[in-house]
């Protein structure tokens, strides 16, 4: 099995945007801490809240980590992530013609890196997807 880390850099109003999405509010955070107090990641998702409240402007590296099954990342997916993230497609069959491949053989790859968390899809024009990195940096340790 392989780790692999993504990391973004951020700051505490992203955070705390972030958080606002997902409790809509501190009061509602806190009732959930109440109703179940062995819940870690409420715990220091209100704690985090709270710091990054106080300091929005101090500059985080966010991460996640997703395990892979697969021994190894292949040179089409990281060629696919470097072309998102350098050329920002505006749609999978751009991503494909940037990278003179079949739009099937992309859609396959890029549905494959939603899938296991590497890239994300937003709505473009026309039922377009539009991928989108984001990371700023990505550590396999194998």
């Amino acid at each position: 099995m392989i780790a692999i880390r993504m990391i973004k850099k951020t700051n505490g109003k992203a955070i705390v945007e972030e958080y606002e999405k997902t409790y809509a509010s501190i009061e509602n955070l806190e009732k959930i801490l109440k109703i179940n107090p062995d819940d870690a990641k409420a715990y220091y998702d209100l704690k985090d809240w709270k710091y990054f409240k106080k300091h929005p402007d101090e500059e985080v590296n966010d991460g996640k980590t997703i395990f892979r099954d697969h021994s190894s990342i292949s040179t089409l997916e990281l060629e696919l992530m470097n072309f998102i993230k350098h050329d920002n497609p505006k749609s999978i069959k751009e991503l494909a013609e940037l990278i003179h491949k079949d739009v099937t053989t992309i859609q396959r790859k890029i549905n494959n890196l939603e899938k296991e968390g590497l890239i994300s899809l937003k709505e473009g024009k026309k039922n377009s997807k539009i991928p989108i990195l984001n990371y700023d940096k990505i550590e396999i340790a194998i």
